[in-house]
């Protein structure tokens, strides 16, 4: 997944990560999430991010990467999810 932070300013640098690697959610409604894919294995989905750095838009946020592990084979969510417990239904 990369995470690039939305400013109208070119030079605004907003970090996506903090220094031990925990990606930074203060507030994600200026932010573009993107999946660069589904891998099975880290190597080849750090292969991926390395190929995406120098793309355009990736390239503007080197470090807005972070890799995700999820055991294949396995239902996730198995309870559903709570918006609002107004719209629990």
């Amino acid at each position: 997944m990369h995470r690039h932070h939305l400013s109208l300013d070119p030079d605004d640098l907003a970090p996506d990560f903090m220094e031990d690697g925990e990606p930074l959610f203060w507030d994600d409604s200026e932010d573009s999430f993107k999946i660069l894919g589904l891998y099975s294995s880290r190597r080849l989905a750090e292969e991926r991010i390395e190929q995406a750095r120098s793309l355009p838009g990736f390239r503007r946020s080197p470090d807005g990467f972070c890799v995700h592990e999820y055991p294949l084979g396995q239902a996730h969510w198995p309870k559903g999810f709570r918006i609002r417990p107004a719209d629990d239904a």
